[in-house]
């Protein structure tokens, strides 16, 4: 049957129309097609949309979603609810288009990496650089007990590994696919997680839908098992289709600085943190108490002791000739507690040096506030593990003595013969330590 002219014309506007239509059709014209011209000799280009990554020689697979680039603003502003010094100040921000893991990375991705063949294995190094495989990869050494941590293994997400190992896999996984993996930076993360969103979070500025969307302290414990993990993907989406990108585990972000002024970030909040964590805006910053368990010195770079509430996902940038090949990362956290960059002082960039006098304020959140949180309830997983002491119960309170309190700071405190918390006589002043415990009574 022959067609004429302006029945194949109507068709294939028709077609045309029905495709710009979509979003995802227009993405794909905008990112892949450029300015070449239609019938011109050039490569084929890479289309920008999602898909499904294959880990060489397992069957292991990971799904990548398509984030499309744009403008948005980003932080917090000082009227937010739930805000903290830590967030960073409103700013506008431009994002190139990237791809991002549709989950946490889980245990199945992340255990070939961590016990590698040891037919793979070049040589041994100590344990703060970890093994060294034949492609010049470091991978952790074993860590002390189970990796799972009880938490959870098939379907769950992969979690305690120190900033470092995070970096390491990303680099053994670019080398593994040929695809220059990463982790997202700070700017990247809270761009895919608002989704267009100016709002507190993705949804909205309510509260109430956050069980919908992520694993907090509020409904990680159903079923009667105490705060943890779940499976990956349980919940619902973002608007650009990345599940658990708050709550479950908190995602490490790229170090921001060098040396003691580096920042290490972590996004979305935790199944352990209240549902303020899960705003688009809130950041958590490693201290030296996530690894304060670890019997080893020094300590290891590798597993976080104290902090089984973090994980990571990866994102590949969609213009990899412009995107540098992931580093390896050996040097060690510094042992010295006060180069760690008070909460208090991040927003504004600074930080305090060694023998500077803090507020109590200042001081609470550097020394205390990953055991005793940030009310004092003593409710963070650190705190839950060491049994912390909920400073706002009323029974507490009337048993809390100066002297006593002064005293343990200052000294340090075993409780039935095990030693829960370490002394601060070097690293504050006694007018400090009373600040910190006139402070604690006041919760």
């Amino acid at each position: 049957m022959t067609m004429n002219t302006s029945t194949k014309t109507l068709r294939n506007h028709s077609r045309w129309i029905l495709f710009f239509a979509s979003a995802p059709a227009m993405l794909f014209v905008v990112a892949c097609l450029g300015p070449s011209q239609a019938g011109a000799s050039s490569p084929a280009p890479v289309r920008f949309t999602n898909y499904v990554q294959s880990l060489p020689g397992s069957s292991v697979k990971f799904e990548m979603v398509a984030i499309p680039g744009g403008k948005i603003r980003i932080g917090s502003p000082t009227n937010e609810a739930g805000r903290e010094p830590s967030d960073l100040a409103p700013k506008e921000v431009t994002i190139r288009p990237f791809w991002m893991g549709k989950h946490e990375v889980s245990w199945q991705e992340y255990v070939p990496y961590v016990f590698i063949e040891p037919k793979e294995v070049a040589r041994n190094v100590d344990r703060i650089e970890g093994i060294i495989d034949h492609d010049g990869v470091s991978h952790p050494t074993p860590p002390y007990g189970t990796v799972y941590r009880e938490r959870g293994e098939k379907g769950y997400p992969a979690l305690g590994m120190g900033l470092p190992a995070a970096r390491e896999y990303c680099r053994w996984l670019s080398k593994k696919t040929g695809h220059r993996y990463r982790l997202p930076t700070e700017e990247e993360w809270e761009y895919a997680c608002r989704a267009g969103s100016t709002q507190t979070f993705f949804w909205g500025n309510q509260t109430n839908q956050a069980k919908e969307y992520g694993w907090f302290i509020d409904n990680s414990g159903a079923g009667g098992t105490g705060e943890t993990t779940h499976p990956l993907g349980k919940l619902k989406p973002n608007p650009f289709g990345l599940y658990d990108i708050v709550g479950n585990v908190a995602e490490w972000c790229a170090q921001n600085g060098t040396g003691d002024q580096a920042h290490r970030v972590l996004r979305g909040g935790a199944f352990s943190e209240p549902v303020s964590r899960l705003r688009c805006a809130s950041r958590m910053i490693e201290v030296p108490e996530w690894n304060e368990l670890d019997p080893q010195s020094p300590q290891s770079i590798w597993w976080l002791s104290s902090a089984d509430f973090v994980g990571f996902r990866v994102v590949r940038s969609f213009d990899e000739s412009a995107d540098s090949e992931p580093k390896p990362h050996y040097q060690p956290p510094s042992t010295n507690k006060t180069a760690v960059v008070p909460q208090t002082q991040v927003a504004a960039g600074t930080a305090s040096s060694p023998t500077e006098t803090l507020s109590a304020e200042a001081n609470y959140q550097k020394h205390c506030a990953s055991c005793h949180g940030k009310t004092g309830k003593g409710d963070t997983a650190l705190g839950k593990k060491k049994k912390a002491r909920d400073y706002t119960d009323p029974k507490v309170k009337s048993t809390l003595r100066d002297t006593a309190m002064f005293k343990a700071i200052k000294e340090g405190l075993t409780v039935e013969d095990k030693h829960v918390m370490d002394p601060y006589a070097d690293k504050l002043k006694d007018g400090e330590i009373q600040a910190l415990v006139d402070l604690m009574k006041k919760f």
